[in-house]
């Protein structure tokens, strides 16, 4: 069982303190780079930048890209450039507009995150240095103590213990939102809590739970009512709502290595095993549905701290709470970087940086925030292989607004992704085995069962065995003794583990990132 005992207060704000402090010397170490700002700012977008869009789109191979940047409270460039769609031997390419609409990925955490914040105003009860369990009573984790002390603002900080990615492998499986709530209950973490930054999707649906039970709607609903609406965002919904029904969005592709050259390969919508069952379990993740002209609002919005229009979203104080860091998610000699609710908050060479990037099944998005300039970006995209061009982009559009000259980022990224691109995967000597044979099949048959899991089968047929759970039905494949590995579509291939007693199996596990306990013969 890992755990920490609980930190004394003292200990918790000596580190507090500690961490300003070396925020502070962040900031200050990078000044100069703000030094002389009637020289540095620019009120319009630099002329150079439109080409450097133009340019991703045709180095990079993306298909299709919309852009949107924000200066000083005002929307300074709006385009779109390449393809939503490029076309077949039946139908013609499709060019991108700002009110094409693309997946916004991962950068659907930060609506979460909002909508929480928003809803925090309406119900002052809600405290983010509160246990979940004081607005969820049915909350539970592995761990009791872990359990009672789970504080809202850790559900989307990524220091639960956990590992990176926990459960999501799960919704291919035929397990959706409240299951994985659920399983959380019997999921063993692989860190003790509180200790390390490991980059999770799920837990975000623990923040929808709390929204809808305090506003009585779905997460989809709540957040079209309570963000959408206010913010004019006009053409933005939940992939949950509108996936497969909208005619606005953007056909996701892939680049794939193939040989010695890269090609682009479509990600179909219709892969119910690949995209939807994923998303829709992990929609408070990952499944906001956007336009680059509605995200300049949601910039817009964050640089106001909270205000759009003058009315308030978001009040001042939860606003700021957005972006408290609560993880240290990495440090070098140029930069610290930090995750706060639903963004990245690094400082450095480019001072205040808040951003975040979001890549699922055929589309990458980047959302940054640069307060000192009154400067924010969208950068989306239907190329689901890589969010390095927006990042190369939006990194040489805060230099060019600094008035460095210093626009190297997008040729770094684009070096560091061809040789990637183009490497050679070096061959790993195999590890050699003694073998040890299998029991016969019927040691293993039966059913079995774990709590919040179900009932899993294991059958004979045609001389093989198989393994059903949910939607899963796979022939095992034996490995050595009494482990066996089994394939998922959507999901990937899995060692299934028996215990056996007396030339019988007991109960069987296997990992989905994290252990998970035993399934019991009944």
């Amino acid at each position: 069982m890992l755990r920490i005992k609980q930190t004394t207060n003292r200990t918790m704000n000596f580190f507090r303190k500690l961490f300003k402090a070396s925020a502070l010397m962040a900031i200050l170490a990078f000044a100069g780079c703000n030094s002389n700002p009637s020289q540095k700012y620019f009120k319009s977008i630099p002329q150079e930048f439109d080409a450097m869009c133009q340019r991703a789109i045709d180095e990079w191979k993306v298909p299709g890209m919309a852009v949107a940047v924000v200066k000083d409270g005002e929307v300074v460039f709006l385009k779109g450039f390449g393809h939503a769609h490029l076309g077949d031997s039946t139908t013609a390419p499709v060019p991108v507009t700002p009110q094409t609409q693309f997946v916004i990925a991962s950068t659907s955490k930060a609506f979460t995150s909002g909508l929480l914040a928003n809803v925090m105003d309406e119900y002052p009860e809600i405290k983010w240095e509160a246990p979940v369990k004081n607005y969820l009573p049915d909350f539970k984790l592995y761990d009791p103590w872990v359990t009672e002390n789970f504080q809202v603002r850790e559900i989307m900080s990524h220091h639960s213990g956990f590992n990176s990615y926990a459960l999501d492998d799960l919704p291919p499986w035929g397990y959706d939102r409240d299951d994985l709530y659920k399983i959380y209950s019997v999921l063993q973490p692989t860190y003790s809590f509180r200790t390390k930054y490991a980059y999770n999707n799920s837990m975000y649906t623990i923040a929808a739970k709390i929204i809808e039970k305090y506003t009585g709607k779905s997460w989809d609903d709540a957040i079209a009512e309570r963000i959408f609406t206010p913010l004019e965002m006009k053409n933005s919904t939940t992939g949950n709502l509108s996936f497969y029904t909208a005619e606005n969005l953007a056909q996701g592709y892939r680049m794939r290595k193939a040989e010695d050259k890269d090609e682009i390969t479509v990600v179909p919508r219709t892969d119910k095993d690949h995209a939807f069952a994923w998303l829709s379990a992990v929609a408070p993740a990952g499944f906001v549905m956007s336009t680059a002209e509605d995200m300049a609002n949601w910039v817009k919005m964050h640089l106001a701290n909270g205000t759009f229009n003058g009315k308030e979203v978001i009040s001042r104080k939860n606003h700021k709470m957005l972006f408290y860091p609560q993880t240290i998610t990495g440090s070098d000699s140029t930069r610290l970087t930090n995750y706060a609710q639903g963004w990245t908050v690094e400082y450095g060479q480019q001072g205040r940086f808040i951003r975040h990037t979001g890549l699922a099944y055929g589309y990458t998005a980047l959302v940054g925030l640069v307060p000192d300039l009154d400067l924010g970006f969208v950068f989306l995209t239907n190329n689901g292989s890589t969010s390095d061009p927006q990042s190369g982009l939006g990194r040489d559009l805060i230099e060019l607004y600094r008035g460095t000259n210093n626009t190297k980022y997008f040729d770094e990224y684009f070096a560091e992704y061809k040789e990637d691109l183009f490497a050679k995967d070096e061959e790993k000597p195999a590890v050699e085995q003694t073998p040890v044979a299998a029991l016969a099949n019927k040691a293993y048959t039966g059913t079995y069962y774990l709590d919040v899991f179900g009932t899993a089968t294991i059958y004979e047929k045609e001389g093989d065995i198989y393994f059903k759970l949910k939607d899963v039905d796979a022939k095992l494949e034996h490995k050595n003794g009494n482990v066996f590995k089994f394939f998922q579509p959507g999901s990937g291939t899995y060692d299934l583990t028996f215990t056996v007693k007396g030339n019988r199996a007991q109960s069987f596990t296997f990992n989905i990132n994290d252990p998970v306990g035993d399934f019991v013969r009944k």
